[in-house]
């Protein structure tokens, strides 16, 4: 009886929050002790797709940069958080529409859920060296940046997906969680060797220049990080006091390292890139929260693809989920 009491009562706040008025400190704690956030509360979901910026690609064309944003239908709560989500495919294949499945599970459980395009590597452009490498994955987190921004300005202007700007969380697949982890964690005070300077510089500088002028004064920042098999270029990027991040990852991959190693696409070793374990241990040393999993004897696409690991690929989701609710209602 007691949990349909607050089930009437979170519809009844739902419904207030279309109006001007923000959450009061009873309604937000209502609100974090329903099942929203962790369980599917809606059934269907909407997808609008927009520009948010574009950019030179690296054949030298211009590039519109799009993402769809999903929003659970029958929502009226005022401000969602919202999770940009970013694909995989080592930097030279995919799209936004990898993620959708994903995307729709988490607007059913009350986000807004953002999946970007980003700019890539031609298999014209193959074989990848270090410098490519690189190169396309700081061009990459640009643009996840520049999709940041574009959704705060959203809230600040038009407000058409009524996004809470002070709760977004990045994250991606591979390729993609090593554009959000840069995106979330690299910044100017790590902008520090030569060679990284170097190729910053040629891209925009630490925000890139993906967004027009107006995109680009509002913040990129994140409140979390979800990270799905991917790798971090420096650990000293994560600094005290950033965001949060969950991460999952199989310890027999052999693409993106689990510790230390080079990243190997088509099984081609490109750079060094610190994983999954590498960053757990800079978060812990830093004091950054991290929540790690491993999947034992897991690889690089078999954790999310083939049914011995769906169990464990479940109980990550809902790891996250509660990880995401606790940033949401601390």
């Amino acid at each position: 009886m007691k949990s349909v009491f607050k089930f009437l009562v979170l519809i009844l706040i739902v419904s207030s929050c279309a109006k001007d008025e923000p959450l009061t400190p009873d309604e937000k704690t209502i609100i974090c002790e329903s099942d929203r956030y962790v369980e599917q509360i809606f059934t269907d979901t909407e997808i609008l797709t927009v520009k948010y910026g574009s950019n030179i690609n690296t054949l030298g064309l211009n590039q519109d940069l799009l993402m769809d944003v999903y929003q659970p239908v029958g929502d009226t709560l005022k401000k969602r958080p919202v999770v940009v989500l970013a694909f995989g495919g080592s930097f030279i294949t995919g799209d936004r529409k990898q993620l959708a499945d994903l995307a729709k599970e988490i607007a059913k459980l009350g986000y807004v859920t953002a999946c970007i395009d980003y700019r890539l590597l031609s298999f014209a452009q193959w074989p990848i060296d270090s410098i490519k490498g690189f190169d396309i994955a700081i061009k990459a987190s640009g643009d996840m940046k520049a999709a940041i921004r574009h959704l705060r300005k959203d809230a600040a202007t038009t407000n058409t997906f009524r996004i809470d700007p002070d709760m977004i969380i990045a994250g991606g697949v591979s390729a993609g969680a090593i554009t959000a982890i840069q995106a979330s964690y690299f910044d100017i005070t790590d902008n520090t060797e030569a060679h990284v300077k170097a190729t910053v510089d040629k891209n925009g500088g630490i925000e890139g220049n993906s967004g027009d002028a107006e995109n680009l004064k509002y913040s990129s920042k994140v409140q979390g990080v979800l990270n799905l098999s991917g790798a971090i270029y420096r650990p000293y990027f994560m600094d005290a006091g950033e965001a949060p991040i969950i991460s999952l990852h199989g310890d027999k991959d052999d693409v993106v390292p689990y510790g230390y190693d080079f990243v190997k696409p088509l099984g081609i070793p490109i750079l060094k890139l610190y994983g999954s374990s590498e960053i757990h241990k800079q978060a812990q040393k830093v004091g950054v929260r991290s929540t790690f999993i491993t999947v034992k004897d897991g690889g690089h696409e078999n954790i999310y693809s083939e049914a011995k690991f769906a169990a464990e690929f479940n109980s990550f989701k809902q790891s996250a989920y509660s990880f995401n609710k606790e940033i949401i209602c601390k």
